[in-house]
Parts: structure tokens; sequence; C-alpha cells
């Protein structure tokens, strides 16, 4: 499908990641929605374990994680498993990792405890232009500028805020997220 869930809680074990999301992640369940574990890497271990437990689709590593860890989590998860970072800024070694969540792109909706600073299309653009680059961009993505997103060389869309609050306006933000991917220059595949 065209749409997978990431719980992260920041900053928290894995375990109180899935205990946190736990009525999120039976609804995901009963969707069919794979879903990946926000972790940081120091936690790799107690991630993996969590997946295997859950039968979760992978990990997302937080933190800019470099390229031994990335090779460590597929190591740990196998050849199957979704292998994602989360990175602030320009990224190497695209080629061990399945994406990049690169964010935040605009100013993010939800509360930050010390502010973020908006890297814009321009870094997006640059970062997905690396070769193997599979980029999501998160941050800030709305209807509006989830299509924009997508023309500077998203391959998939992450979103925070837009899946919290009015059923109705998550149903719309949703929607808008997946009608943009279609415009990809990279083709159907995307998330």
């Amino acid at each position: 499908g065209d749409v997978g869930l990431w719980l992260r809680t920041p900053g928290d074990a894995p375990d109180a990641v899935i205990e946190r999301c736990a009525a999120v992640l039976a609804r995901a369940r009963t969707r069919g929605l794979p879903v990946v574990l926000g972790a940081a890497a120091a936690d790799l271990e107690a991630a993996a374990d969590a997946v295997a437990r859950h039968a979760l689709a992978g990990v997302v590593l937080r933190g800019d994680p470099d390229a031994t860890a990335l090779r460590d989590a597929r190591a740990r998860l196998g050849p199957d498993a979704w292998i994602g970072r989360s990175i602030h800024g320009p990224a190497v070694d695209h080629d061990v990792c399945a994406f990049s969540v690169l964010a935040p792109i605009f100013a993010p909706h939800t509360a930050k405890p010390s502010p973020s600073v908006a890297l814009g299309l321009a870094a997006l653009t640059r970062v997905a232009a690396a070769p193997g680059a599979r980029v999501v961009a998160l941050g800030g993505i709305d209807a509006e500028s989830a299509v924009a997103c997508v023309a500077a060389g998203a391959w998939g869309l992450a979103g925070i805020r837009s899946f919290f609050g009015d059923v109705r306006r998550i149903a719309e933000d949703v929607a808008a997220l997946r009608g943009a991917l279609p415009t990809a220059k990279h083709g159907p595949t995307s998330p």
C-alpha cells in the first residue's frame, strides 16, 4: 500500500513506544498498515526485539545515524526489514538504508521543546538528488505543500499533526498527502 505508520515518541525506549502507542498499533493492524518503530541507534537490540515480537515492518533510526548503525540494523533485522533513518541535513550512504526522513522541511506544526529551523525545499532537492536517495519529507507538510515536496524530489511524505485532531480533517490531510505522490518523478513505488 501507499500508507504506513511510524511509531515514534522521541526519547522513549522501544518498549515504551510500543506501550504508549498500543491502541494506534492495534488499529493499524486491523487496516493492514505496515508499521515501523522509531528508535535511537543505541537502542537497536531492544528495537529489533520489539520489531520481532510485534511483527513490525522495521525501524527508523533517529538522530542522523551513521552507516555503521544502519548496517548493524540491517544485520540484526534481516534483508526484508525496512531500515530508515532520520536526517536533518545533507547525508551520504543512501545505499545502506531503504529511506531517509529529512526534517523539518517547513516549520513544524507540532510543539517542540526547542525551536526547529526549517530546511526548505532547496535542501530537500539537494538531498533527494544524491545517488540512491529515497527521501521522505517531514515537517510542516500539509495539503498545500505536499505537491511542492514531491516536485522537489521527495520519494514519500510524512506527517505528525496531520494524523491528530478532527477525523474529517485527518481524512482530508491524508488524502492530500496520498494525492501528491502520483505526481512523483520516480513513479508508483513511493510509500
